[in-house]
C-alpha cells in the first residue's frame, strides 16, 4: 500500500439515479468536495457505490414476478438492460462502449437464466436472491468508472465480491474483518496510484467464492469496512439529505442538520430508526477513530454531519429525537417473575436464537413484569419463542404468561451525559405529558446517550414533535386559540403574525390551532397562519352552538399547552371559562363579563384554574397595560392587607373627561371618544358606568370581597331620556344634554385624607376637575360616579384617555401605590392579551 492517505466516498442510488447525477459525482470526486484535499497528490481516491435508483427494488420485483410465475419478469430485466444501454451510451467514452457493452449483456443473461430457474422451480433460495439483487452494484459500477474516464481521470472498477468477505448468512451476511483488510489492502495496491478505484457496494462473498449481501444500507457499510480496512484518512457517505437530521423531516418539518455527532450518538439514532445510517455502519472506523461525514449530493456545499469521536468536556444534552414505527411490547408477567434465575438471557437468547431484534428492554419490579419492544411483525413469533422458552415457570405459576401489545412506538431521545445530567429523564417525561402521550414503557439505556419510551404508533409522531421542540430547538411550544373575530380579536391575530417570529427566536412557538366567532370555528391544530386565520374562519360553515362544537374540540384536541384567548366582551363565552380551565386549557382574557358574573361562578372558575394548574389570565380586563391585577395580587399573597382602591378605570370615560375640561361640550367629546375607536359599538355602554363597575367589581375580588358588579353604586352619563331610543336617534339627540353638563355644578371632592398626594404649584387641575372615579372604600362600599378630584390627586391632568388606580395598603401607609398609563385602546389590550399569552405558556412549563 502507498503511504499516500486514503479517501472514502460512497454515493447512494439517488446520488446515481441518472447519467447527469453520475456525472456530477465525478465532479464531486475530482473537485474534492467533502472531506479532505482531492487534488494531484493529495491521497488515493476509492469510490463506493449503490445500484442506480430504484434497480434493487425493480430486481426484488422480478424475483417475486419470476416466483409467482406471472411472466413479468422478463419485462422487468428487458428495461433495466435498456436503462443500463442508455447510460452506457451517455457515460461512456465511445471507445469503451463495445466492451462494456458486452459485459453487461453478459450479466443479464445470466440474470435471466435465475430468473427462468425460479420461474421453473417457483422458489428463491436465499443465495440465488443475492446473486441476483446484487447485480445493480454490479452493473452500474463499470458505468460510473468509464463516466469518470470520460471526464479525464484515470478510474478501475472494482467488484467487491473479490475482497469483502463474509460467512453465508445470505441477505445479512457479516464480513471477516481480518480477512477482508489484507484482500481490499492488495486490491488497492494493484490499483494505479492516480486512478480512482470505483467499488461495487452492497456486497461481498463466502471463502468459496459465492456471491453474498450486506443486508439494508450494505453500501455504506462497505464504505466504511473499506475504510477502517485501508486506514482511510476520512470517510463521506453522500446522500440526498444534508446530513444527519434532528428528526424525520416527515414528521417535524423544522428538522435540521446536526453538525457534529459521536460515533456513539449516530449509532443509537440508526438503532432506533434514523434512516441515514445503519447501526453498524460506524463499527470498522470506531477503533481508528477515522472521520465519517454525512453530506448531499445534490448540495455539496452544505457543511453536512460530522461523526467522530465524542469531544471532551460536551455538555450533557438531547441532540436528536427518533422513532421506530409499527412496534409491540411483548410482556413477560408473573408474581414472581424477577425470581426466575438468569431471566434476562432466558427471554432475549430465544429471540436472538429466532431472528427477533428487540429495540427496548424494560423490567419493573413493582409490576412483576418484564418487557420488550420488537416490531410488529414479529410479536406473535416472539410470543412463541419465550412461551417455549418459559415453559416450566408458567406451569409452576412463577410467569402467568406471555402476551404482545401492538400498535406502539419506541420514541427515542438521542444525545449525550444523560446519567450525570440533572432532570433530562424528568423533561423527557414532563414533555410527553404536556403533549397528552401515554406511556407504555421506559428505559434509559445502559449508555449514556439514550432516553426511549413506547408510545402508542397514533401518538408517535406528536412525541417526537413535541420532544423535538423540547430538546432539539430549546423552546417551548403553546397552542392558541382566538375566540372573537371583532376589532380586538383581529388585533391579536395580527400582533400574533407579527411577533411570532421574535417570540420563537427567543424559545417560544405559538401555534395558532384555530379562531373562533359566534357563527364560525376554523381549527387546525397543525397551525393556521395568523394573516390567512379570518379567510380561514369566513370559509368555515356556519355551525349552531359554535360554543359547544368549540368546548368539544378542546376536549379531544390533546394539543400540548392549550390557551384559549377569550376576545368577546360576551357572558356566553365567560361562562364556559371553567369548562375550558377543567380540561386543562389556559385562558386569557380581557372580558370583563367573567368578573360580572356571580361570586358562586367565579369561585368555580378559580377552583378550576387550581385544580387543574391551568393558568387564568385576566390582566387586560382592567387597567389595560398597567398592570393593576398582578400588583393586587402579588400585595394579597405577600400577606399585605389592601385598604383602599380607587380610580379612573374606564379610559373612554376619561377621555370624554379630558375633552370637556379643555372646553369641549359633553356631545362632542362623546363623538370625539367614538371617532377615536375608544368606545363600544352602542357608546350607551360606556355611559352606563357599568365598565367600571366591572372593573372595580373584578379588583375588589382580588382583594378578597365576594362582590358582583351588581353590587356598585354606579351614576351613569348617558340621559336617562335617551337610554332606549335607537342608536342614529341617540347621537342626533345627544347635543340636548350639553346644557346639562354647562349648568352642572361641580360635585363635591370626597373628603380630604392623609392619603391625597400635594402637587407641585403648576400641577395641571389646580382647583379641581371633573373625572368618573370608581371607589373601594376600607368599609367594603364599592361606588362609581363623578367626582371633582382634588389638586394633588392622582387622578387630576390625566391625559386623553389616560388612566390611573391607587392602591392604600396597611404596609404601604399613607401614601399609596399609584400605577398611571395609557387606558384600554384596542392596540394596547391586544399587546397584553398576548403578553399573558406568553406567561401562559410558560406557567405550562
Amino acid at each position: 500500500m502507498p503511504d499516500r492517505p486514503v479517501h472514502v466516498d460512497k454515493f447512494g442510488g439517488t446520488s446515481v439515479a441518472t447519467p447527469e447525477r453520475v456525472r456530477r459525482v465525478v465532479e464531486i470526486v475530482a473537485g474534492g468536495v467533502g472531506e479532505g484535499p482531492r487534488g494531484e497528490g493529495a491521497g488515493r481516491r476509492v469510490v463506493v457505490t449503490s445500484a442506480f435508483g430504484g434497480v434493487t427494488d425493480r430486481l426484488l420485483d422480478a424475483v417475486e414476478a419470476a416466483v409467482g410465475r406471472t411472466g413479468a419478469h422478463r419485462e422487468i430485466l428487458a428495461a433495466l438492460r435498456a436503462r443500463h444501454a442508455d447510460a452506457l451510451a451517455a457515460l461512456a467514452p465511445e471507445s469503451e462502449r463495445d466492451a462494456l457493452g458486452r459485459a453487461l449483456d453478459t450479466l443479464f443473461v445470466e440474470l435471466g437464466e435465475l430468473l427462468y430457474g425460479m420461474y421453473l422451480l417457483r422458489e428463491c433460495t436465499p443465495r440465488f436472491r443475492d446473486a441476483i439483487v446484487s447485480a445493480g452494484e454490479r452493473a452500474a459500477v463499470p458505468l460510473v468508472a468509464a463516466a469518470f474516464r470520460a471526464a479525464g481521470h484515470a478510474a478501475v472498477a472494482l467488484d467487491a465480491t473479490a475482497f469483502v468477505r463474509t460467512d453465508d448468512a445470505f441477505g445479512e451476511a457479516a464480513p471477516d474483518l481480518p480477512e477482508t483488510r489484507r484482500l481490499a489492502r492488495a486490491a488497492l495496491a494493484a490499483v494505479p496510484a492516480d486512478a480512482v478505484a470505483v467499488v461495487t457496494g452492497f456486497v461481498g462473498s463466502t471463502a468459496d467464492g459465492v456471491t453474498t449481501t450486506l443486508g439494508r444500507s450494505g453500501s455504506d457499510y462497505t464504505a466504511t469496512l473499506l475504510a477502517g480496512a485501508l486506514d482511510a484518512a476520512a470517510c463521506v457517505i453522500w446522500t440526498d439529505v444534508d446530513g444527519v437530521l434532528s428528526a424525520d423531516p416527515r414528521v417535524v418539518p423544522e428538522a435540521f442538520p446536526l453538525e457534529h455527532l459521536s460515533y456513539a450518538e449516530a449509532a443509537e439514532l440508526a438503532h432506533f430508526g434514523a434512516k441515514v445510517l445503519h447501526p453498524r455502519t460506524m463499527r470498522p472506523l470506531v477503533r481508528a477513530g477515522i472521520p465519517l461525514q454525512i453530506k448531499n449530493t445534490l448540495r455539496p456545499e452544505a457543511p453536512g454531519t460530522r461523526v467522530g469521536p465524542a469531544p471532551p468536556g460536551a455538555e450533557p444534552s438531547i441532540r436528536a429525537v427518533t422513532a421506530i414505527r409499527g412496534a409491540a411490547l411483548v410482556r413477560v408477567e408473573g408474581a414472581a417473575v424477577l425470581d426466575v434465575a438468569d431471566l434476562g438471557r432466558r427471554v432475549l437468547a430465544p429471540l436472538a436464537d429466532g431472528g427477533v431484534p428487540v429495540s427496548l428492554v424494560a423490567q419493573a419490579s413493582a409490576e412483576g413484569s418484564f418487557g420488550l419492544a420488537v416490531r410488529e411483525a414479529d410479536a406473535d413469533a416472539a410470543v412463541r419463542l419465550l412461551s417455549r422458552a418459559l415453559a416450566r415457570e408458567v406451569e409452576r405459576g412463577d410467569v402467568f404468561g406471555v402476551r404482545a401489545e401492538g400498535g406502539g412506538a419506541v420514541v427515542a431521545a438521542v444525545g449525550s451525559g444523560m446519567h450525570g445530567a440533572t432532570g433530562l429523564a424528568g423533561r423527557f417525561f414532563h414533555t410527553l405529558a404536556r403533549a397528552h402521550v401515554p406511556v407504555r414503557a421506559v428505559a434509559q439505556g445502559g449508555g449514556d446517550h439514550t432516553i426511549s419510551a413506547v408510545v402508542a404508533d397514533a401518538d408517535a409522531a406528536r412525541a417526537v414533535g413535541a420532544l423535538h421542540e423540547a430538546f432539539a430547538l430549546r423552546r417551548l411550544r403553546a397552542h392558541v386559540v382566538v375566540v372573537g373575530a371583532g376589532a380586538l380579536g383581529r388585533r391579536v391575530l395580527a400582533l400574533l403574525g407579527a411577533e411570532s417570529e421574535r417570540l420563537r427566536a427567543g424559545g417560544l412557538h405559538l401555534v395558532l390551532a384555530g379562531v373562533a366567532d359566534s357563527r364560525r370555528l376554523a381549527w387546525e391544530p397543525d397551525g393556521l397562519h395568523p394573516a390567512q386565520a379570518l379567510d380561514a374562519l369566513a370559509a368555515a360553515p356556519p355551525a349552531p352552538g359554535v360554543l359547544d362544537a368549540l368546548t368539544d374540540r378542546l376536549a379531544a384536541a390533546r394539543l400540548e399547552r392549550l390557551v384559549v384567548v377569550d376576545a368577546t366582551p360576551s357572558a356566553d363565552v365567560a361562562a364556559r371559562h371553567a369548562a375550558w380551565l377543567a380540561g386543562g386549557a389556559a385562558v386569557v382574557t380581557p372580558n370583563k363579563e367573567a368578573a360580572g358574573r356571580s361570586a358562586a361562578a367565579w369561585g368555580e372558575v378559580q377552583r378550576a384554574a387550581r385544580d387543574a394548574e391551568a393558568p387564568y389570565l385576566y390582566e387586560a380586563a382592567v387597567g389595560a397595560g398597567l398592570g393593576v391585577v398582578a400588583r393586587l395580587r402579588d400585595l394579597v399573597r405577600t400577606g399585605d392587607r389592601v385598604l383602599r382602591v380607587e380610580g379612573v378605570l374606564s379610559g373612554t370615560l376619561a377621555f370624554v373627561m379630558n375633552r370637556m375640561r379643555d372646553g369641549a361640550a359633553f356631545s362632542a367629546a362623546v363623538a370625539a371618544a367614538r371617532d377615536a375607536g375608544l368606545t363600544e359599538p352602542d357608546v350607551r355602554d360606556d355611559l352606563s358606568g357599568r365598565d367600571a363597575a366591572r372593573k372595580l367589581a373584578l379588583l375588589a375580588r382580588e382583594v378578597g370581597l365576594d362582590v358582583a358588579a351588581a353590587d356598585v353604586a354606579v351614576e351613569g352619563l348617558a340621559p336617562p331620556a335617551l337610554a332606549d331610543v335607537p342608536l342614529a336617534a341617540f347621537w342626533d339627540r345627544l347635543p340636548e344634554a350639553d346644557a346639562d353638563w354647562q349648568d352642572r355644578p361641580a360635585p363635591p371632592r370626597p373628603p380630604a385624607s392623609g392619603a391625597e398626594i400635594s402637587a407641585p404649584d403648576d400641577a395641571p387641575g389646580r382647583g379641581g376637575e371633573l373625572q368618573y372615579v370608581a371607589r373601594l372604600d376600607a368599609d367594603g362600599s364599592i361606588r362609581a360616579g363623578v367626582e371633582a378630584v382634588a389638586p394633588g390627586s392622582p387622578f387630576a391632568g390625566l391625559q386623553g384617555a389616560e388612566i390611573a388606580v391607587a392602591v392604600w395598603t396597611e404596609r404601604g401607609g399613607p401614601r399609596p401605590l399609584v400605577l398611571r398609563g395609557p387606558g384600554a385602546s384596542a392596540d394596547v389590550t391586544a399587546a397584553v392579551v398576548l403578553a399573558d399569552v406568553v406567561r401562559a405558556a410558560e406557567a405550562m412549563r
